[in-house]
C-alpha cells in the first residue's frame, strides 16, 4: 500500500509558498500522530512559523502556529522528531530573526499552538538536524536527543558538531545530563570548515553514528572533501571517538576520501533550478544490529553530474563496502531508512529531461539484498521548469524518510500541479484542487490560484490494513 499526500490543507488553499525543504517526524509510540515542517510562512498571520500536523496516519493535515519565528517569514532550516516514548517532539531550527540562529526546542503536545519551549539558543550555527532516542537500556527513561549541526564558532575550522542530551525532557539546567552539549566530532584540520550537513542516526542499543563532509579545500565553487562517519558507544571518555581509521588514527572512520563536491549557491538551469551545496548525507543503522550501517552522498564523478553514491558497513563502520552498492546520476536529497525486518528504504530526486523538458522524478527504493535487486516506486514526475523560484533552495537541500516496525514514512517537495500524470502512485490534494482542468483555486473553490511547490508525505507498507489500533505500543521496550 502506498499513500502519497498534498499536506497543505484546504484552509491554506490560497498560498503560492514555495515550501520546500521538507522534514518530517512520527511519533513511534502512536503511529496516527505525524508532523511535518518546510519552508512555510504562518498562514494565519502573526510572528510565529506553522508546522503541520497530522492525526490519522497522514490522510489529513492542519497547520499549527508554535514555533517561533518572525512576522510574515518562515523558520531557517527546521527538522524535527518525536522522542520514542513520552510524545515530546524536538525541533532543530534557524530562527529568524539572527544570524544562522540554531534554536533547539520541545513541546510535550505538538498539535497545541502554544509556543514550543526553548532549549538552545546561540548563533552562527547552520543546518540543524534532529535524531532521538529513548535510554531504556542504560537505566533510565530520559529522551536522548541529539542534533547534528555546522558550527561556525567551532575552533580552528572544525566545524562539525553534535548537540546532545541524555535527558532533554527535564528542566533544561546548563551542561549535561539533561542540558545540551556541543560535541565537536572533527578531529583534522579542514580547509576552513566541513560542510553543511551533520547527520546522526540512533540505534535503541545506544550506539549513535553522524556522518559528515570534511572540506580539505575549496576551490572555485569545488569542495574537495571526504566522507567520514563518527560513532559513539554511550562510555566513558570523549563523545563520538568509538571509530578510529587507520590510516592516521584520528577518530572518524575516512568511509572515502578526495571526493569532488559542488557548492555553488546559485540556481542551476541545468539541475531543475536547484542549487549545488554539498548538502546531501544520509546515514542509517539496522534497528535489527547496530553493527550494519548504510552511509549516502552527492559528488561529482564528472564535468557537470550530480551524482549519488551509497555504501555499507557490517563491522560497526570499521570497515565499507569497496565500491557502490547504489549509483545514481544527476540526483539529490539521498535518504535512507530501516525497518525492523531490515528492509532498506532509499528515496531520492532525480532530474531527467534536458531544458523546458526537465522533471524532477521522485523515487523510492527498497531492497532486502544491499541493493542487489530494488523495487523502485516512483512518487512524483513533476515538471522541473516551473514554478520560477521564489529563493533557493528550490525543492530542497534534504528530505525525509524514516521507519517505525515494517512502515516507511517519508516526505518530498515538488511542483504542485494536480496532474494525476504527475503521481504514478497516486495522490490526494487536500487543498482545492480540479485534476480534470489541472488547476488549482482558492478557499473560495472558484479562483484560480498559481502553481508552486509543496511538501508531500508518502506511507509505503506491505500491509493493506494500515489502520494503527496499536498505539500503546513502544518499540524501545524490548
Amino acid at each position: 500500500m502506498i499513500r502519497v499526500v498534498n499536506i497543505i490543507p484546504r484552509a491554506m488553499s490560497g498560498e503560492t509558498n514555495q515550501d520546500s525543504e521538507p522534514n518530517l517526524a512520527v511519533n513511534p509510540a502512536k503511529t496516527r500522530q505525524i508532523a511535518a515542517s518546510a519552508f512555510t510562512r504562518n498562514p494565519f498571520g502573526g510572528a510565529n512559523a506553522p508546522i503541520f500536523t497530522s492525526n490519522d496516519r497522514g490522510r489529513t493535515w492542519t497547520a499549527v502556529a508554535n514555533v517561533p519565528s518572525q512576522n510574515g517569514a518562515s523558520t531557517g532550516d527546521i527538522t524535527l522528531r518525536f522522542a520514542p516514548s513520552g510524545g515530546n517532539l524536538y525541533t532543530g531550527i534557524l530562527r529568524r530573526p539572527g544570524n544562522l540562529r540554531l534554536n533547539i526546542l520541545r513541546t510535550a503536545d505538538f498539535q497545541s499552538p502554544a509556543l514550543m519551549t526553548v532549549l538552545v539558543d546561540r548563533e552562527q550555527v547552520d543546518q540543524p538536524y534532529v535524531q532521538t532516542a529513548t535510554r531504556r537500556r542504560q537505566g533510565g527513561a530520559g529522551d536522548r536527543v541529539y542534533v547534528g549541526n555546522n558550527d561556525f564558532t567551532a575552533p580552528a575550522g572544525r566545524t562539525a558538531t553534535v548537540d546532545f542530551s541524555l535527558d532533554a525532557g527535564t528542566p533544561p539546567p546548563p551542561g549535561p545530563p539533561s542540558g545540551f552539549v556541543p560535541a565537536r566530532i572533527e578531529a583534522r584540520a579542514t580547509s576552513g570548515q566541513d560542510g553543511p550537513p551533520i547527520r546522526p542516526a540512533v540505534h535503541r542499543d545506544g550506539t549513535v553514528y553522524a556522518t559528515f563532509y570534511r572540506w580539505t579545500s575549496f576551490v572555485g565553487g569545488i569542495a574537495t572533501a571526504d566522507v567520514v562517519v563518527v560513532r559513539d558507544d554511550g562510555g566513558a571518555g570523549a563523545p563520538f571517538t568509538a571509530l578510529v581509521d587507520p590510516i592516521d588514527g584520528l577518530a572518524g572512520r575516512l568511509v572515502v576520501q578526495n571526493r569532488r563536491v559542488p557548492f555553488i549557491n546559485q540556481s542551476q538551469p541545468t539541475f531543475g533550478q536547484e542549487r549545488f551545496v554539498g548538502s546531501n548525507l544520509s546515514i542509517a543503522v539496522d534497528p535489527r544490529n547496530s553493527s550494519t550501517v548504510y552511509v549516502a552522498w552527492a559528488d561529482r564523478v564528472g564535468a557537470t553530474d550530480y551524482t549519488l553514491h551509497v555504501r555499507r558497513s557490517r563491522d560497526r563502520g570499521v570497515t565499507w563496502s569497496p565500491n557502490d552498492i547504489r549509483t545514481i546520476a544527476n540526483a539529490t536529497n539521498p535518504a535512507l531508512a530501516i525497518t525492523d525486518h531490515g528492509l532498506v528504504g532509499f528515496l531520492y530526486q532525480q532530474v531527467v529531461g534536458l531544458g523546458p523538458a526537465q522533471r524532477w522524478v521522485t523515487h523510492f527504493e527498497r531492497t532486502g539484498d544491499a541493493f542487489a535487486t530494488v523495487s523502485d516506486r516512483i512518487l512524483c514526475n513533476a515538471p522541473a521548469n516551473a514554478p520560477a523560484p521564489q529563493f533557493i533552495p528550490y525543492i530542497g537541500d534534504y528530505v525525509h524518510v524514516m521507519a517505525v516496525k515494517d512502515t516507511f514514512y517519508g516526505i518530498f517537495s515538488a511542483n504542485n500541479t494536480p496532474d494525476r500524470g504527475n503521481f504514478p502512485s497516486g495522490v490526494t490534494y487536500q487543498r482545492n484542487a480540479d485534476f480534470d482542468t489541472r488547476t488549482l483555486f482558492g478557499l473560495d473553490g472558484v479562483t484560480p490560484v498559481a502553481v508552486s511547490i509543496d511538501p508531500f508525505f508518502f506511507m509505503v507498507t506491505d500491509d493493506d490494513d494500515d489502520d494503527d489500533d496499536d498505539d500503546d505500543d513502544d518499540d524501545d521496550d524490548d
